[in-house]
């Protein structure tokens, strides 16, 4: 049995989340000789009752591990108090001699690390060096985890996010009316829905034919009233968190996905985005530059800056061809890394690879990775 350990299991509405529920809901389809089963370590969402369903969690695990069940731990963790949490599973499967496989997600973890004291520091060290091996998402994270934490450093692997895309795109008529934006995330400072606003509101862009459509979960009112002041509430509209089928739709509908974050691991909605064949313009936040191609599958831009976004957003709302060609460039690029069929042959060979044990009649015909350490 292997034990997905992660914050909200396959419920949580971030991207961690959103990873959990794509892999397991495809390993469950695709490959039912992999047996599995989620822990939940933070419950629904609310903060006070999340001690009970951390120890109920703990508990489980410590009963899981005891019985001989085990063949390993996929341990999925953010930043700030989720390496507290997650030290404490390590802990647990080390004392029961349970193999660990680490995914770390945050991207805040490099500041909170650098900013911590030495002690700190020292805490997070040991808590990293608990796993067998240790799985970021792009080449970002892995310099620097060889950097920061060189006794791990053979044993990083990058393996990106994945998601779900549709077989056939659907058809973009350039010549239909406003081009389509859409935001996919929470509108949280740290998301840069701020710089986003700002850049539709700037001259250059009022002018031009387009529609925003928001989706995720926050502040909606705040917002509401910004774009009010801003003069550009006829053309934004907020849907409020969606299903991952509402965010499908919407990305049908879309011509444009922007992603102006200041932190990130590997954005789902990026990822969605291309899978789409949507011309995305991003920021080269974490292991986005490992996605995102600037000219190539997308238009790159800095982070916490209004200007150089509206000048990207601008270029794809005047140029049909270059949204065209930037989409067909992402949609090739998310066949080639970020769909789900190559996520799960890289995770099986994950599995196989450290696990206690590996039953003799399951399928092991995997991706081939690189030596760890090399990746």
């Amino acid at each position: 049995m292997i034990y997905i350990v992660s914050p909200g299991g396959t419920r949580e509405k971030g991207g961690m989340g959103r990873v959990v529920d794509n892999v397991t809901s495809d390993l469950a389809k695709n490959r039912p000789d992999v047996r599995f089963t989620v822990v939940d370590t933070y419950g629904p969402g609310r903060f006070h009752l999340m001690p009970f369903y951390f120890l109920l969690a703990c508990l489980r695990l410590a009963a899981g591990f005891a019985g001989g069940r085990a063949q390993l731990a996929h341990v999925h963790m953010a930043d700030y108090g989720s390496v507290l949490r997650k030290g404490i599973v390590l802990a647990i499967a080390r004392v029961f001699r349970v193999p660990v496989v680490l995914h770390m997600h945050a991207g805040r973890f490099p500041d909170q690390y650098r900013n911590s004291s030495r002690l700190a520091r020292f805490a997070i060290r040991q808590v990293i060096g608990m796993a067998d091996e240790v799985v970021v998402l792009g080449d970002y994270w892995r310099r620097f985890m060889q950097e920061e934490f060189q006794g791990v450093a053979n044993r990083v692997t990058v393996l990106h996010n994945a998601v779900p895309g549709p077989a056939v795109l659907t058809p973009r008529d350039a010549t239909r009316g406003p081009v389509r934006l859409l935001f996919l995330g929470r509108l949280i400072p740290l998301k840069g829905i701020a710089y986003l606003l700002e850049a539709l509101a700037t001259d250059a862009l009022k002018a031009r034919d387009w529609q925003l459509t928001i989706a995720g979960d926050g502040d909606l009112e705040a917002h509401r009233r910004k774009v009010a002041d801003a003069g550009i509430a006829d053309r934004v509209h907020f849907t409020g968190w969606l299903s991952q089928e509402g965010c499908r739709q919407e990305l049908a509908k879309a011509d444009v996905l922007v992603q102006p974050s200041l932190f990130e691991g590997l954005p789902m909605s990026v990822l969605e985005g291309m899978a789409h064949g949507l011309a995305v313009v991003a920021t080269p936040v974490g292991a986005v530059p490992d996605a995102v191609e600037d000219g190539v599958t997308g238009l790159l831009v800095p982070p916490g800056e209004s200007a150089p976004l509206a000048d990207a957003l601008r270029r794809v709302i005047d140029d049909a061809a270059l949204r065209s060609r930037l989409g067909a460039g992402a949609r090739n690029r998310f066949e080639s890394q970020f769909d789900m069929p190559v996520c799960r042959d890289r995770i099986v060979e994950l599995y196989r690879r450290n696990a206690r044990f590996w039953p003799a009649d399951a399928d092991t015909t995997t991706a081939s990775f690189a030596p760890r350490g090399a990746r």
